[in-house]
């Protein structure tokens, strides 16, 4: 890979700041945390590397990343901003316009569907509500249970996403949840390895989730990636604010 551009770089070409452009990759399913995603990197949009302070750094091919962040840095300029009252309700991103948003096909991956996830139970357990956001389109699909966990209605909420997709679509899950990215990606497949048991023997919460979870990730035809998103991601925010309201209406 050719010498890459820093955010900091990126961002003078799109006139934004490279904390922007970070949460521009993150949205896009390139970035989780401070490191270039795996699908960054199997694609070769980012070659990772160590500052001199010995923190991780990214370098990114910029011929081929701006393509890809450059439609949402523009639906994101667009989207009208929040007066003070919206942004007091309850805590709430202000609602955008359909009409206000632009659409972007997998936000620019070479995901078919990209999905923000989320579950809220309250008190927890109790009502659960959950909710994924699609990023093309922000259309919402939510749901709940009557007394769960937040951990439960992750689970249930990325079956459902499983369940209702098509078999040959590449699907990117962005979660604020590390239970969720670590349980479908890392844990899942070792507790298995295992017997269905955790290092001290115990077996896993939740099995009668995970273990079809786990099935229905392997038996599809279309890729599926599970990827850490910040808590403060607007797509993240909007699954939330579904997410509770879908909790309410459990709430006897």
């Amino acid at each position: 890979m050719e010498q890459g551009a820093t955010q900091d770089e990126l961002g003078k070409q799109l006139g934004i700041d490279a904390q922007a452009v970070g949460d521009l990759l993150a949205a896009a399913g390139l970035k989780e945390g401070r490191h270039a995603s795996d699908d960054a990197l199997d694609r070769g949009l980012a070659e990772p590397g160590t500052s001199p302070l010995g923190r991780p750094f990214v370098r990114w091919r910029a011929e081929a990343v701006l393509p890809v962040i450059e439609p949402l840095a523009r639906r994101l300029a667009a989207a009208p901003a929040k007066s003070e009252a919206e942004a007091g309700k309850r805590g709430r991103a202000a609602p955008r316009q359909a009409a206000q948003r632009q659409v972007v096909r997998g936000a620019g991956t070479t995901f078919d569907v990209v999905v923000a996830l989320h579950a809220v139970a309250d008190p927890n357990p109790g009502p659960t509500g959950w909710a994924y956001v699609n990023q093309e389109t922000w259309e919402p699909t939510s749901g709940g249970l009557p007394n769960g966990t937040d951990r439960e209605g992750e689970l249930v909420a990325a079956l459902h996403l499983l369940d209702h997709s098509a078999p040959g679509a590449h699907l990117l899950v962005r979660s604020a949840s590390e239970y969720l990215v670590k349980t479908a990606t890392v844990w899942a497949p070792t507790w298995r390895r295992n017997g269905w048991k955790k290092r001290d023997g115990e077996r896993p919460e939740n099995l009668d989730l995970i273990e079809p979870l786990l099935g229905k990730i392997e038996k599809r035809a279309g890729r599926v990636r599970f990827g850490l998103a910040d808590i403060v991601d607007e797509f993240v925010v909007a699954a939330a604010q579904r997410a509770r309201e879908a909790a309410r209406e459990m709430t006897p």
